[in-house]
């Protein structure tokens, strides 16, 4: 039996057959582990979630809907601040693959001042892209790493907060998330901050997941729109964290990005 203390935080939008297909995994990859909770945090604008909500509560699951839809990041820092274990797991609802191994391993990981992002999945089981390193000059300049082939766990830039293992005495030392973003780039922001505070960012793909990416976001707008959106979350991290040639330089790049996507 695996002892977790762990608190698994889940921030849900719209998408109910997925979010159940989720809940039904994670529960009963859960089976037989003890020390753990599950939050969610529910920012659907609709009460498709509510009562299926309601009925799921426990002792170790909560759900709470706040129809105002704050944004992710604010829904995240909700779940962080009620979590009541030391560990804290961000989970999207879109991911799969949960089973008594994987939570095995998770229990095995003895966080010293780290945040530890798990190999993704698409689902043709081809990688995806959820490692790499936050926005800047040089990697505008330089080749892409080809994260695929890592086999250890390795240190990286960032992650996307799919899945996101890390404890509060990090969250304590590097803050809670961003909220001037709404929606993407809230991963890369914080995992900046985290590396400027000497937290280490470390990719783990011995930690293996499908993640269906998007699931609530291609509800409400098209491809295209989705990639503006994210150029236009860049565009505040590059105004949050550069300065003079190097933040003209990085507003030029971004700008072209969003004019070929228009």
């Amino acid at each position: 039996m695996a002892q977790l203390d762990l608190s698994i935080c889940v921030v849900l939008y719209e998408s109910a057959e997925i979010t159940r297909r989720f809940h039904a995994e994670l529960t009963a990859s859960l089976a037989g582990c003890s020390g753990y909770e599950i939050l969610y945090y529910d920012n659907s604008t609709t009460d498709c979630h509510v009562e299926w909500g309601r009925s799921i509560e426990t002792g170790h699951i909560r759900y709470r809907h706040d129809p105002r839809n704050l944004g992710f990041s604010y829904a995240n820092n909700q779940l962080i601040l009620r979590a009541q274990f030391e560990r804290i797991l961000l989970l999207n609802p879109d991911v799969f693959g949960f089973t008594h191994a994987l939570w095995a391993l998770v229990a095995q990981r003895h966080l010293t001042n780290e945040a530890i992002f798990a190999r993704l999945l698409n689902a043709d089981g081809s990688f995806q892209d959820c490692v790499g390193e936050p926005s800047s000059l040089g990697r505008a300049l330089s080749g892409r790493v080809d994260y695929a082939q890592l086999t250890t766990p390795t240190e990286v830039g960032m992650g996307i907060m799919a899945f996101m293992l890390t404890d509060k005495e990090t969250f304590a030392r590097v803050g809670l998330l961003d909220c001037d973003y709404p929606l993407y780039a809230e991963d890369m922001d914080w995992c900046f901050r985290a590396t400027r505070a000497g937290v280490r960012i470390v990719y783990d793909p011995t930690l293996v997941l499908t993640h269906i990416g998007g699931a609530s976001a291609a509800q409400r707008w098209e491809r295209s729109k989705v990639v503006r959106r994210k150029y236009h979350a860049e565009r505040i991290f590059i105004d949050k964290h550069f300065r003079g040639a190097e933040w003209l330089t990085m507003r030029v790049l971004n700008r072209l990005k969003i004019l070929l996507k228009a």
